[in-house]
């Protein structure tokens, strides 16, 4: 579609993307109903097809839906009704695609929480949003077992990731891979999953409530520890409606790896709905347990999602494998360098690829959608264009005021699939989705970039402060003000600061710089017990790999500490260090 010449300069009257897309698709409507009417009702003429593989094993549409009625029938007996809030810490398997559409079509609200989260946050997830049932992995349920009581649970039903696996892969896994099933805590509250779903009668009601919450899933939000986002059926529909819209129809006979874990709303609304509404073959593995070049050559996939990490380490494997097959690579999660992209791509074309490394970018609080690009619109070094019902572009974050092509301020973005606010945090809702001059809400990335006249974004830094940590092929995002709220509590600390550094084995590491109060500064020994007391009480991604003591911060024109400095670390010596840090590699 050819729009007029733009002529006004501001890309949110201009919206120079919309020439890439058809004006069908610009003009069709997204779908007003819930997720599992959404999959339910077009796939009404596919369900002899298969819908999961799984380890070996196929499910048919139409027994995925005999096994969502079955489970929401038993949900109702137990006393769940609308609006309750479930939790659901599992991985991929589809026990988890029909016990999320389960909730769903009773009009409950699933709670997809991190199974690796600590005892801790997995409390305050669960009593935050009142959720008294729990469902887990057997893996997970020391968790469990020690919050129980505090939490009030009333019942957490277990199950073992191996369970809807192939008998010959069950074994194996069993066997080979450490994952035997584990004896239940001697609890009454905790119960196997095969007894919670013993009764086999189907559940004859379907709630319609678009506008309703439909899942909650976790992120950090602009400023901030993380916090639960409440998704409406809208919103996750809107995201995936787009996609297929943008694509023009994708194929039944096709496959879509579904790879991305299915806690994080990015696997739920970019991967798992797109593959189920488009009535495709959703291959469903544990998340990021497979190299992307096992992946293409075991199962020949159509269309596959993984993080730029991933794809990089794919081209330097530099295997010699057969990629005709490919309709769609995507990339998002993080910064994609060009130089990167560029040796991508030309590993992608050498193996015969059709297409290019398709970039995106997304945020939980809008449904994970943003943009992405695609085998007809791409530019190396963007994240693409705004997906078709999306409205994006940049403002100066101090003045607010919107600026014009090439410019660099706050990415910020009006989306149908618009989160609709933080669980019990009205607060930190308002401060990232506000109201401009122009009535129109925006939800504030706090990332920065700027758009081409083209209509396509660049990401060039971070307003927001985390990073991303991969621990056995799982991607999570950490908070520096999670590391610093426990650093700030020991009685030295006056002030500190977490920045992340590269690390080449978890793709980042924290490092703190620290203030302490001027009676303690200089001392080694108090250096010493201040670590070994962060060392105490920090685990995991979350424990820095170094410590500096300095006596100030550098500092913004505007007064504020300048991470964005402090991560440079070119000018050490600028705020009280003697050396430069000796960081990881």
């Amino acid at each position: 579609m050819q729009l007029e010449e733009k002529i006004t300069g501001y890309p949110s009257i201009d919206k120079p993307w919309l020439k890439y897309y058809s004006k069908e698709a610009i003009d069709a409507p997204l779908p007003e109903c819930t997720m599992y009417e959404y999959i339910f009702d077009l796939n009404q003429d596919n369900l002899d097809h298969v819908a999961m593989n799984y380890y070996g094993s196929d499910i048919t549409y139409r027994e995925m839906f005999r096994q969502i009625s079955i489970m929401a029938g038993t949900l109702e007996r137990y006393g769940v009704k609308k609006g309750d809030v479930v939790t659901v810490c599992m991985v991929n398997a589809p026990e988890t695609v029909c016990l999320m559409f389960a909730l769903n079509k009773i009009g409950a609200v699933a709670n997809m929480v991190y199974g690796a989260s600590t005892s801790e946050e997995l409390k305050k997830y669960i009593t935050d949003v009142k959720s008294t049932l729990v469902f887990t992995l057997d893996m997970f349920q020391e968790k469990f077992v020690q919050i129980a009581e505090d939490a009030e649970l009333k019942k957490v039903v277990v199950t073992n990731i191996t369970e809807s696996m192939s008998f010959a892969n069950r074994i194996g896994a069993r066997l080979f891979k450490g994952l035997r099933p584990k004896a239940l805590p001697k609890d009454k509250r905790f119960c196997c999953w095969n007894k919670f779903f013993c009764d086999r009668f189907e559940s004859t009601y379907t709630a319609h409530d678009p506008k309703a919450p439909a899942i909650i899933t976790y992120t950090g939000g602009t400023t901030g520890g993380s916090k639960g986002a409440i998704l409406s059926n809208i919103a996750v529909n809107a995201t995936s409606q787009q996609y297929i819209l943008s694509e023009g129809g994708l194929s039944r006979e096709t496959t879509w790896m579904q790879v991305l874990p299915l806690f994080i709303a990015y696997g739920i609304t970019c991967s798992l709905i797109i593959t189920l509404a488009a009535g495709m073959k959703c291959v469903i593995r544990i998340p990021m347990a497979d190299s992307i070049a096992e992946l293409c050559k075991k199962f020949k996939p159509n269309y596959i999602i993984y993080g730029p990490a991933f794809w990089e380490k794919f081209a330097d494997e530099n295997e010699n494998i057969d990629l005709s097959n490919l309709r769609a690579t995507l990339c998002g999660g993080d910064t994609l360098r060009p130089n990167v992209e560029e040796k991508i791509n030309r590993y992608l074309k050498r193996c015969g690829s059709p297409v290019p490394l398709l970039n995106g970018y997304a945020m939980t609080e809008i449904g994970a959608g943003g943009t992405l690009s695609y085998s007809y619109a791409n530019k190396v070094g963007s994240v693409g264009i705004p997906l078709l019902k999306i409205i994006i572009s940049i403002f100066d974050p101090n003045t607010g005021e919107e600026l014009k092509y090439g410019q660099e301020g706050e990415v910020c973005i009006h989306a149908p699939s618009m989160m609709l606010g933080y669980v019990n945090n009205k607060e930190e809702t308002d401060n990232i989705i506000r109201t401009h001059k122009d009535g129109l809400r925006w939800v504030h990335s706090g990332d920065l970039g700027y758009m081409d006249e083209d209509g396509f974004i660049y990401i060039s830094g971070r307003l927001k402060r985390y990073f991303l940590y991969i621990n056995e092929g799982i991607q999570k995002k950490i908070f520096s003000l999670d590391i610093e709220k426990v650093l700030i509590k020991h009685p030295y600390i006056d002030n500190c600061a977490v920045v992340p550094m590269d690390d080449s084995i978890t793709c980042q590491v924290p490092v703190a710089y620290v203030i302490f109060k001027k009676e303690y500064r200089f001392s080694k020994q108090y250096e010493e017990e201040f670590i070994k007391y962060a060392e105490e009480n920090l685990t995991g991604g979350y424990r820095p790999v170094k410590y500096f003591f300095v006596e100030s911060f550098p500092l913004t024109a505007i007064g504020k500490v300048d991470y964005k400095e402090l991560e440079k670390n070119n000018r050490i010596e600028d705020f009280g260090l003697n050396e430069k840090p000796n960081l990881p590699a």
